[in-house]
């Protein structure tokens, strides 16, 4: 009986609370008790969340500082290939401002050539020469001139092939090739290589004038090379003893170690 009153008096109890607490929510008597217990706690708290987010980072940066050493390795391979792709961009178009030069330089004069490029070096030390991608089935011949730019002579054709030929530079020592002096009395002799270092021009007349600057050109006088290419500019005269030739010594108006694109005539105008 006792034990059915305790049981009795704690369900009354229990269900007094309930019913207390209720009312106290209802008025909002617990909203105020937990705003006060956020303003009490939400300094601890955000120092929590802010430990929890740098714990956070400092894992997850550890996979991203690896992404970061490939990412960078993967610019530094992306740089050398732009770096490459750009000088062969200037290679490509550096040859094709010899090709218009050469073109524009044969529709004035009315000449015809063929371009070819060249695609290796004589290895003989005594033979200062190019070979070209251009033979005798493109209609290549011996003694055909090759020219550079704004009609430059540079050698002429010496060996052919089927699919290429060779061309002999103008500063070697077989070089030989017949030519003048825009001068007053338009000298007239003979340019000839020197070991293929420079070049000079023999048999001038003693009695005509021939002075530093003046421009030597292609006399004409051979039946495959015309009149007016140029070969470059006198730099000094002088006079062997007991005879009547003077020597002038050439400067070329180009490179001859550094050719690329060159232009081969085929036919000519006329002297």
């Amino acid at each position: 009986m006792i034990r059915f009153i305790k049981k009795t008096r704690l369900s009354i109890i229990f269900l007094v609370v309930v019913i207390l607490l209720i009312f106290l929510n209802y008025f909002g008597i617990f909203s105020f008790a937990e705003n006060i217990f956020i303003k009490i706690f939400s300094p601890l708290q955000s120092e929590i969340y802010s430990l929890g987010t740098k714990i956070n980072n400092f894992y997850s940066g550890k996979p991203v500082g690896d992404n970061l050493i490939e990412k960078n390795q993967e610019l530094e391979e992306q740089i050398s290939q732009l770096l490459i792709e750009n000088a062969q961009l200037k290679i490509i178009l550096e040859e094709s401002k010899q090709i218009d030069e050469q073109y524009n330089f044969l529709q004035r004069e009315g000449l015809q050539g063929i371009t070819a490029r060249v695609i290796g070096k004589n290895p003989e030390p005594n033979l200062n020469s190019i070979i070209l991608n251009k033979g005798s089935n493109d209609g290549i011949k011996v003694d055909m001139p090759l020219i550079i730019s704004e009609g430059i002579m540079i050698g002429k054709i010496f060996k052919v092939k089927a699919g290429s030929s060779e061309a002999i530079l103008l500063n070697d020592s077989l070089s030989r090739v017949a030519a003048l002096v825009q001068n007053e009395s338009n000298s007239k002799g003979a340019v000839v290589g020197e070991h293929g270092l420079s070049l000079k021009m023999e048999l001038i007349p003693q009695n005509e004038k021939v002075e530093t600057g003046d421009l030597v050109v292609t006399s004409g006088l051979e039946s495959t090379i015309p009149k007016g290419l140029v070969i470059g500019k006198v730099i000094e005269t002088f006079s062997e003893p007991n005879s009547f030739f003077q020597v002038a010594r050439i400067q070329p108006l180009t490179r001859l170690d550094n050719l690329t694109i060159v232009s081969i005539l085929i036919n000519r105008n006329g002297n």
